[in-house]
């Protein structure tokens, strides 16, 4: 545990020495209709693309401020996955949570929906014995109807606003996060009462198929607008008589489906120029070594105290979004 702390300490210190460095520079956005953005935009063409922010007319600041400013954000990328491979989930929450203080929200959005696809990959691929088909075609069903109606207020929703509510949506979801271990241990309780019992739930098949259809509904609804999808099927998760393959199986499996359904909204959207493609395939690698290092101390882990750090850390970031918003 002392080296778990001593690694994400050093992680988190390297993260905020590198925003303090680069706070005031920001990466080329990617919508041209947002006027108040952190980042410097440009047309998007279907022949042209947009341009390289290395060719800027100034040659002696830009692209070094690119390069450690694509440095910061790979860093924070990194800690995400490490994060990630840790406790089973949260690669978007602690993406979500950084990213906005060098980049603005939109931005950050677009760029962990493109990572999130290749991180959840090989989770899913982990876990693959694990998966629970009923719970996961209702909850996916669901995530249809939720995510255009969030993509439509990702779209619409002033970029002050987005910022804020990212804060907003990432309290939340740490608050969830406690009550749900504590649901969980009472689960778990109850489940053995039961047992010793011998009673049973003759409508659980129905009533899953409702519940898991809900949160399917909820988690594509933040999804499409924040980014964060977790509270909810985690939440789902936690409440079921699942191991812990299963568990994550499930998380990982509806959250790698919901990344690519969104993937697929915003190009139909046309949200996903070619410079966030190529600033995501920067990004990849590093969240990918974040998984690697922390699945070689995840035997060491206790994951009680690390998920108490890592958000205790988020609360602190969460404040600061809603006190700082795009400005």
């Amino acid at each position: 545990m002392n080296t778990m702390t001593s690694i994400f300490r050093t992680l988190l210190a390297l993260v905020m020495v590198m925003i303090a460095t680069c706070g005031a520079t920001a990466l080329q956005a990617d919508d041209p209709t947002s006027a108040g953005t952190l980042m410097t935009t440009s047309a998007v063409s279907g022949e042209a693309g947009i341009s390289d922010p290395m060719d800027n007319a100034d040659p002696n600041g830009i692209g070094h401020g690119w390069a450690m400013l694509i440095a910061v954000v790979a860093l924070i990328a990194f800690a995400a996955g490490f994060v990630h491979s840790g406790i089973g989930f949260g690669f978007g929450i602690v993406a979500i949570g950084l990213m906005p203080l060098v980049i603005d929200a939109r931005q950050t959005h677009l760029l962990v929906s493109l990572c999130a696809v290749p991180v959840q990959m090989g989770t899913v691929w982990a876990y693959r014995k694990g998966v629970v088909w009923r719970p996961l075609l209702f909850a996916l069903a669901g995530a249809l109807v939720g995510l255009p109606l969030g993509l439509w207020l990702f779209h619409s929703i002033n970029l002050d606003w987005l910022t804020r509510g990212t804060g907003v949506a990432l309290l939340l979801m740490i608050g969830y996060s406690f009550h749900n271990r504590k649901a969980s241990r009472n689960r778990a309780d109850l489940a053995v009462q039961e047992s010793a019992d011998g009673s049973s739930d003759v409508a659980s098949d129905r009533k899953d198929a409702g519940g898991a259809t809900g949160i399917g509904v909820a988690s594509g609804f933040l999804m499409g607008a924040v980014t964060m999808p977790g509270p909810p099927v985690v939440a789902y998760a936690l409440q079921r008589d699942w191991d812990q393959e299963q568990f994550k199986a499930f998380v990982n499996q509806f959250l790698l489906a919901l990344s690519v359904f969104k993937i697929l909204g915003l190009l139909v959207s046309t949200e996903i120029s070619r410079q966030s493609t190529i600033e995501a395939l920067l990004l990849i690698p590093a969240a990918l070594l974040g998984i690697a290092v922390g699945k070689r101390f995840s035997t060491r882990l206790s994951a009680g105290g690390f998920r108490s750090m890592v958000a205790a850390g988020l609360a602190f970031v969460a404040v600061l979004l809603i006190a700082k918003g795009a400005g």
